[in-house]
């Protein structure tokens, strides 16, 4: 199976991670809303760092990546918070940005006794990030340019992220998307699959996408928009990757599981990981799910990733749920 290789000389970075970067507030347990003049009460107030951009970078520096966040952050406590917990991480934070304008993305979740939270969000100081504010060195100077969160930075959306892509292909640094739905997100996607080495959506992500239901025509649409390397994720029922070559259906790992969240973002790094060892399609897959799965053994996005060393042991002992052909 071909590999994407990057044969450029050594690079100061594996994955310059771009995009949103969000300080993410849960008040849990809310089951009601308030009448209007009213008051409701809850119990407790959790404040985490998140964002894909967070969970990617952070997950995948677990895994043992070199990696740079690049986005745009409030010159103000929370702003700080991020920036600090990314410190603590481990993540190079040299190409985020500070604005006085604007504080940093925000997201309010409200959890019920249900677990099924209802997010208010905000873009904040990520509505601004543009063309200028990206550090290009950093990029140039990566293995691979991921960006996360795309279609939630208006300011880089669309055609200045084909530039960027542009930019990082010609410079030798492969490209990678994740993209976050909402309306009109399609407009800024589609115009970047031609300059993706790999794009790895869900399936309901790509039914908004592409207008399509099925997961082997969703990938057949972004394999013929000139993506090179396609994976749709399928959730408990597994992935399906192809390159044009050749398609492999993967499975699950059997674990226990607790919590689903960021499990996407996991898959996503575990992939990069593969990606910047020159690993090949089925391979970096299979990461990734073993990957993700770690991450749903455990509370929280980023929690329980462990070393990439750790998750190849894991691979050799455990066999996925559903087999390439099921």
């Amino acid at each position: 199976m071909g590999k994407l290789v990057n044969n450029s000389a050594a690079r100061e970075i594996n994955v310059a991670c771009l995009g949103m970067l969000v300080l993410d507030v849960f008040g849990k347990p809310i089951d009601r809303f308030p009448a209007k003049g009213t008051s409701e009460y809850f119990d407790t107030l959790e404040i985490h760092p998140g964002g894909c951009t967070y969970n990617t970078g952070v997950d995948a520096g677990w895994l043992g990546v070199r990696v740079s966040v690049l986005g745009m952050l409030g010159a103000d406590p929370f702003g700080d918070l991020i920036v600090q917990a990314l410190g603590r991480e481990g993540v190079n934070t040299a190409g985020a940005c500070r604005s006085s304008e604007a504080s940093a993305a925000f997201s309010f979740g409200m959890v019920p006794g249900d677990g099924q939270r209802r997010i208010y969000h905000t873009l904040g100081a990520s509505r601004t990030y543009g063309l200028g504010d990206v550090d290009r060195e950093i990029i140039a100077g990566s293995k691979i340019l991921h960006v996360a969160g795309a279609s939630l930075m208006p300011a880089l959306d669309g055609i200045p992220t084909v530039e960027l892509l542009r930019f990082a292909r010609a410079n030798g640094t492969l490209t990678s998307l994740d993209p976050v739905v909402r309306e009109g997100s399609a407009d800024a996607i589609l115009p970047c699959l031609p300059y993706l080495d790999a794009f790895l959506p869900n399936c309901d992500e790509s039914i908004h996408i592409t207008g399509l239901h099925r997961p082997e025509d969703q990938l057949g649409f972004y394999l013929d928009a000139g993506t090179r390397w396609v994976g749709i994720k399928l959730g408990e029922k597994g992935c399906l990757v192809g390159n044009g070559k050749e398609t492999v259906r993967l499975g699950i790992y059997d674990v226990p599981v607790l919590d689903t969240c960021g499990a996407g973002d996991a898959f996503m790094a575990g992939f990069l990981y593969g990606l910047s060892q020159d690993r090949g399609m089925r391979r970096c897959a299979l990461f990734a799910t073993a990957t993700a799965a770690f991450c749903v053994r455990a509370i929280g996005t980023t929690t329980a990733i462990p070393s990439a060393k750790t998750v190849l042991g894991f691979m050799e002992q455990e066999e996925t749920v559903i087999s390439a052909a099921g």
